[in-house]
Order: structure tokens, then sequence, then C-alpha cells
């Protein structure tokens, strides 16, 4: 591609960006699940509470400290939040442009930076990096691009010692998103560190420092923390070294990653590879100069996918998830190819990054669809898959047939960043949404739950006096709308959050703090192996609710009577 067709090109991507943008602006998450937490608890951050000591949190303290910087740089908002979201999001980007140029062309690098736009970062259901649930793993992602893409780089660019060093740290601050990311991240980049020189004695030390890095940066981050808010509020009351989870919290990440229902995804997961090497497939058949025969392994290939194409789909593997199953065989094939190369920059870079494409699908290794927590890993897969098609082009004897293959594939991830950017832009312009007045646009719902959610917000804000408004389970929303702060620790009542363990400490808390106002939303939380607060877990707390305040029902105006109300307001006596 010459210079004037990349000008084109990125000016093309970046227009599409931009109607995206547009036409999904406040979209990308829901209005009361996770959203409002996002925002509650950089906002006390940004007043000067300190995180673990001061809010009660299960994760490392990167995430919320940097969105506390631009709350208040901006102005303790949604606005903020997506700022910083925009942010994270053009570093991962950029990153991973880095190492995509590792393993592949330069064309082939843009377009797979370009297909990540629509089919990442504006991933919906709370699963892009621009506002939902998946913040500090958006950050750790970014984080572990960093340090692969350092542990893996040409030899001439850093000297050994200072790169493995800076690898290993940035694989540290991944850790200080999730602790589980950075020793993802430490483990890829002591791989990738190892693979890339010649001798394996350098590779030893190299990866040995990429260790060091990450153990000293990790241990002083938290350090900080654990003197200054106290070891069992940081290990503890966070659980951030992952440490005495709560058993609904064990149950939730069973149900999400699919493993129940291990057979049919197994079966989506071949259906899903079989689909995409057939398309592979057929793109080199294509693409094959005539003045050369096609050879036999590429009708086998083709014949191979189509017969597990049919058995699978007879099977039930045909699911909704066919786009992004194949994620975590990819991932391994890219690690096991980077590793038997061994040596050099390109194999590191593959064999690292197909390593974490398939360790960190843990969260959704089956029935891997639009949802949070899948976006991130699939960076890595991204990285494997561009890998691969590289290494089957390279294989290739002849130039005229790597030059038409190089072509094609050109071709077909072109036709596919266009198909993604308009598919996106399809399915946000279907969704039928209202946003909500007071969050600049960058939350909405069904009209009838938005106005619900107004109404109260406001109601809030003009009864309830500043000293407090906590939501049961969650809902922090209306801690925004009502300008209301939660006065206790504890901000997230979710089962897990709020167990029978820690569940006396909730209460004495509230004993001590009571808020204004109380909000139950009536919300299922069977993900957790439970039902309703206050009905199937939290009996104390719903109890103590019922002696100290006046609840009522909520309904906003005009709404016909529910025989169940969405939303329950109590007001202290």
């Amino acid at each position: 591609m010459n210079r004037r067709g990349e000008v084109l090109g990125g000016a093309a991507v970046a227009g599409a960006t931009a109607v995206l943008f547009v036409v999904s602006r406040g979209k990308w998450s829901d209005a009361l699940i996770d959203s409002g937490r996002e925002w509650i608890v950089p906002d006390a951050l940004a007043r000067g509470e300190l995180l673990y000591r001061d809010v009660v949190y299960w994760f490392g303290p990167f995430t919320p400290y940097f969105q506390a910087a631009f709350l208040k740089a901006f102005g303790s908002g949604f606005p903020a939040l997506v700022a910083a979201g925009a942010v994270s999001a053009a570093v991962a980007l950029v990153l991973l442009h880095v190492l995509l140029r590792r393993v592949a062309g330069r064309r082939a690098a843009a377009l797979w930076t370009a297909l990540a736009i629509p089919a990442l970062v504006f991933m919906p259901n709370a699963g892009g990096a621009l506002l939902g649930m998946g913040y500090r793993i958006w950050h750790a992602a970014a984080f572990t691009l960093a340090a692969v893409a350092l542990s893996s780089r040409p030899p001439r660019r850093i000297g050994s010692v200072p790169a493995a060093l800076a690898a290993g740290a940035c694989a540290a601050f991944a850790g200080l998103c999730r602790t589980e990311w950075g020793l993802a991240a430490a483990a890829a980049a002591a791989l990738a560190a190892y693979l890339r020189p010649r001798s394996r004695g350098t590779g030893l030390r190299a990866g040995g420092l990429v260790v060091l890095g990450f153990a000293v940066v990790l241990a002083a981050g938290l350090g900080v923390f654990l003197r200054a808010a106290g070891a069992e509020a940081v290990l503890v009351d966070g659980h951030v070294l992952l440490g005495g989870l709560p058993p609904e919290t064990r149950h939730f990440l069973i149900a999400f990653s699919g493993l129940p229902d291990w057979r049919r995804g197994l079966l989506e997961m071949l259906y899903s590879a079989a689909a995409w090497t057939g398309i592979a497939a057929v793109v080199a058949w294509l693409s094959w100069p005539r003045a050369s025969a096609r050879p036999r392994g590429l009708t086998y290939a083709l014949a191979i996918s189509v017969g597990v194409l049919a058995v699978t789909a007879l099977a039930g593997g045909a699911g909704s998830a066919v786009l992004f199953s194949a994620a975590p065989l990819l991932g391994l094939a890219g690690a096991i190819a980077g590793i038997r190369r061994w040596r050099g920059s390109p194999a590191a870079a593959l064999a690292a990054s197909g390593m974490l494409g398939f360790v960190l699908s843990y969260r959704r290794p089956f029935h891997i669809g639009d949802s949070a927590y899948v976006g991130p890993p699939l960076l890595f897969a991204f990285v494997a898959a561009a890998g691969l098609l590289h290494l089957s082009i390279a294989a290739r004897r002849r130039a005229a047939e790597r030059r038409s293959l190089e072509r094609g594939f050109g071709r077909a991830l072109a036709v596919l960043v266009v198909a993604a950017f308009a598919a996106r832009i399809a399915e946000y312009s279907a969704i039928e949404a209202a946003p909500i007045a007071g969050a600049s646009g960058l939350l909405s719902a069904r009209p009838e739950v938005a106005k619900e959610i107004e109404e109260l917000g406001a109601l809030l804000r003009a009864k309830a006096p500043p000293d407090g408004v906590v939501v049961f389970p969650e809902g922090e929303i209306f801690n925004f709308l009502s300008a209301r702060p939660n006065p206790i620790r504890h901000k997230l009542y979710l089962p897990g959050y709020l167990s029978a363990e820690d569940e006396p400490q909730v209460l004495a808390e509230l004993r001590e703090h009571p808020p204004a106002a109380v909000v139950i939303w009536r919300r299922p939380v069977s993900e957790y192996d439970h039902a309703l607060f206050g009905e199937d877990y939290g009996k104390t707390i719903r109890a103590w609710i019922e002696e100290r305040y006046d609840l009522e029902p909520f309904r906003a105006s005009g709404a016909p009577p529910r025989a169940y109300p969405r939303f329950t307001v109590g007001w202290r006596r």
C-alpha cells in the first residue's frame, strides 16, 4: 500500500470511528449495573478518601486512581470517565499495533488494529473500553501489551537489562489492575525474553530480570496500601491476592465461564475454528496465482473445515458465539508456533501473545460473545491470528505466491474491517434507549426505565439530606443523580460482596453512619446462586432497614401500578 492509500485508509477508519462513537453514545453499558460503581469509587478517591481503608475494593489500585485523576481534572461525572476510557483504549490500540507489526507486515498490522476498534473497543454490554465494568481489565491489557512489546523487542532498540526490568514493571502494573493479569503478563513477558535471544543462557537471564522487575514493583505498589490501609483492608476485605473469595463469587465465575455447558462450548469452539479456517482457505484459494498449482494441503484444509462445520453444526455447535469462540484455540496455536520457531523478536511476540490469548480466556473459555471481560483477551488472540496468517504466507517458497496471498488476505481483512464497522453501527442504531437526564447523554435505558431512574434521582436530590444514600444491591447511578454519597465503606451489596461473613461488618457501618435514605432495587441475582436482596440474602440488613426507615414503593409519574415495584425508597425516621 502506498503512502496515499495509507492516509486515505487511516482517514476512513477515523471517520468510521467517529460515526460509531456518535451512534453508540450512551449505549455502551447498563445504567444500573456496574456503571455507577465505576464512578462512585474514583469519586470517593477524588474527594480525598483512601482506597481499601475508606472504600472496600476487590482489585488493584491503579484503575480507580487513574480515573480519580480524570475526575479531579475534568469534574466528577461520566464525561471524565469516558475520557479516561478513550485514553486507555487509544494506548491499548497503539501497543496492539506494535505487537502486530512485530508478527506481521505493516498493512496487516494496520488492518488488524482497525478491526479491533469496532470489534473490541466498541463492544456492547459493558465489554468495551469506554464505559463499563471492564475498565480495570482494559488497563491491565494495555500494561500486558507493553510488557510483551518490551520483552520481545529487537535487541538493537533497548539494552536487554533495562528492557527486561521495564517489561517486568509493566507486568506489575497489570497486576496492580488485576492480580491474575499481572501474573499472566509476567509469565508471558518472561517467556518472550527467554525466546528472543540466540543464547538460552541470555534468555534465562532476561526472563529472570522480568520476574525481578515484576516482583519489586508489585510489592512496592501493594506495600504502600498495606502500610496506609492495613493488611486486613487490602488482603481480606479487598481480596487483592485472590485469597478468601466467597462461594457466591466462585459460583459466578463458574457460571459465567460456560464450564457447566462445556460439551456445547467445545462444539462452538470447533465450529468457530473451522469457520475461520475455511474462510482463510477460501481466500487463499481465490488469491492463488494462476501460474502456480494450488497445493494439496489447501484443498485438504478446505475439505476438513467444511466437514468439521457440518458435524459440529449438526451436533449443536452453530451458536451465536461463532465470531470469537475460536480465540482460545488460536492463542494455543500461536503459542506453539512461536515456541517452535524459538529465536527472534517475531517468535517471542507470537509465543507470548498466543499464551496470553489462551490463558486469559479463563473468564470465558466457552460461548465467547459480546460481553464484559472478553474484549481484552481477544487483543492477544488478534496478534496470534495475524502471526499465524503471516507464517502461512511466509512458508511459501515462491515470491509470486507470497505476494498474491498477502494481497488476498489484505483485501479480505479490509472487507472484514468494513463489515465490522457496519455491523456495530447497525447494532447500536437498533437499540431503543432513552438518555438519562443528568448523565450527559452517556447512560441510557429503555424509556420507561430511564424515566423512573430520572425521577427517583430527582426525588432523592430534593428530599434526602446530604448525609448519604445507600442503594441495595447496586445502582450507584442514584448517588450520582442525587449528589448524595454513600457514607459507608462497602459500596456494593451483590452476593459475595455481601456475604454471611461480612454482613455483620456492613450492618455495623450502617449503624455508625446511617444514610438519610435507602433505595432497594428488586434485582434478581441468580448468577450468584441467590434470588433477591433481603429475601434470599442480606436478611439482617433488610430487617434493620425496616425497623428504622419508612419504606414506600416508587412509581414514576404516569406509570401504571406494578405488582412488584422496581424500586423501593426508604426515608430515615
